[in-house]
């Protein structure tokens, strides 16, 4: 019973780790791929199709990726000889790019971004050289960058509570298949339901809570 106990907690352990390598193989492969497309637009002159496939590169984000590094610093210096050649259109995309990118890669607790700050920044001056609405007329261009910069501060947070319900569940319903891979079948390998019962109930309860965190945060 212990040797079958053991090795099927072995086999358990095995495949979520390579679950978890896989996906974040998967993340990193994506995010050098785009950053290499990105690099191939640039130098053949299509600055509007690099600017896509940067954002995506750091939207497939990894702790300490070098990929979405540089992905981040190609998107500034694009940016600046954008409006130095005097497309701000373009320009202005770039930053919103780098701006949307990094918000697409925040986390339940994540504070503020540097990187993000000052492109908010950037968009925040870009914008403020329009004056072709009426309604800025009266407005200085210190003012304008000012209410745009303010504009863009407000963000959307994920919901705390939904999101902690998102990661008990996750662990709960883990933690359960694990251990009725561990204790829910008898010495010959057969399914055993009433030591494996709890563990069902666990396993469903863990993955519900997973799904509305998801669905809610």
């Amino acid at each position: 019973m212990s040797t079958a106990c053991a090795r099927s907690g072995i086999v358990a352990g095995i495949a979520i780790i390579a679950l978890l390598a896989l996906l974040l193989g998967r993340v990193a492969f994506e995010s050098r791929e785009e950053l290499a497309a990105g690099n191939a637009y640039r130098h053949d002159g299509r600055p509007a199709r690099a600017i896509e496939h940067y954002r995506r590169s750091i939207r497939w984000s990894l702790p300490l990726s070098p990929y979405c590094a540089e992905a981040t610093s190609e998107l500034k210096s694009l940016a600046g000889e954008l409006e130095a050649e005097g497309d701000t259109d373009l320009a202005l995309l770039a930053w919103r790019s780098l701006s949307g990118g990094i918000a697409a890669t925040r986390t339940l607790y994540s504070g503020s971004d540097a990187e993000r700050e000052n492109a908010n920044d950037q968009i925040a001056r870009l914008l403020a050289m329009d004056r072709s609405a009426a309604v800025d007329a009266r407005l200085s261009a210190e003012q304008l960058a000012a209410d745009h910069r303010r504009l863009l501060s407000d963000r959307l947070s994920p919901d705390r509570f939904w999101g902690l319900v998102l990661l008990l569940g996750m662990a709960v319903w883990l933690g359960a298949l694990v251990l009725l891979a561990r204790g829910g079948f008898d010495s010959a390998g057969r399914f055993h339901w009433a030591s494996a019962r709890g563990l069902v109930w666990g396993a469903l309860l863990g993955f519900v809570s997973f799904a509305a965190g998801l669905l809610f945060a």
